[in-house]
């Protein structure tokens, strides 16, 4: 899965890359979590009433759901599993994550690592030799892509199957999900199909941060 590009630009939130939308650039060696913005939000969220980490992941949820197209509840299956992921994973390494904080000065929860996990980008358009494929999420771990293909009840064509083994030609991981297993096993089939670079994402981050820090580095609101 690694990457030979020291910097790719990620368009995402659209069916079509050259379709309006934002993107993110991504860089060799720095994972893309949750707590890096910007977020494409139309109006900065009310940060007032959301004062706990749930409500927080909340609003990241919401914000990505919208970046998924309208009618796919398969996306929005996804995103709403993973957020349950996160906390479930969180809860299974409540020990660790207490040392973790003792050694941090003992400020951290558990809950303050959520926005360490790795952010899913909907929609996003991966290089892929010279073209670009889209994949229904994609996360960024530092040396390469993983991409997650939602699998409906029909087979996939042709040439959605040629795009996605040129995603994995490229270096890509890609992870398929079969809808109806998601629908049925939700956080237990994260557990077993996310690789292992999403897994412990708490790994190597002693001080945890969070998208909605006092400035509005985190938003990336309209003029």
């Amino acid at each position: 899965m690694a990457s030979h590009r020291a910097e790719v630009i990620v368009p995402y939130g659209r069916a079509v890359a050259q379709d309006a939308g934002p993107a993110l650039s991504v860089a060799a060696g720095a994972a893309l979590r949750l707590s890096d913005g910007p977020y494409p939000f139309a109006e900065p969220p009310d940060l007032v009433r959301a004062t706990s980490v749930a409500d927080r992941l909340e609003i990241l949820r919401e914000q990505l759901a919208s970046l998924c197209g309208p009618w796919d509840r398969l996306a929005a299956l996804f995103l709403d599993c993973y957020v349950e992921w996160i906390a479930a994973t969180l809860a299974t390494a409540d020990a660790e994550l207490r040392d973790l904080s003792a050694r941090a000065g003992g400020i951290f929860a558990p809950e303050d690592w959520s926005f360490s996990a790795l952010r899913p980008l909907p929609q996003a358009h991966l290089p892929a030799g010279t073209a670009s494929v889209r994949a229904d999420f994609a996360f960024w771990t530092g040396t390469g892509f993983v991409a997650i293909d939602l699998q409906g009840n029909t087979t996939p064509r042709r040439q959605r199957r040629a795009e996605l083994q040129s995603l994995a030609d490229a270096g890509a991981h890609l992870v398929a999900v079969p809808g109806a297993a998601l629908q049925q096993e939700r956080i237990s089939l994260l557990g077993r199909v996310l690789p292992p670079e999403l897994q412990r994402f708490w790994a190597g981050v002693l001080l945890p941060a969070s998208p909605f820090g006092p400035s509005a580095e985190g938003f990336d609101l309209p003029p």
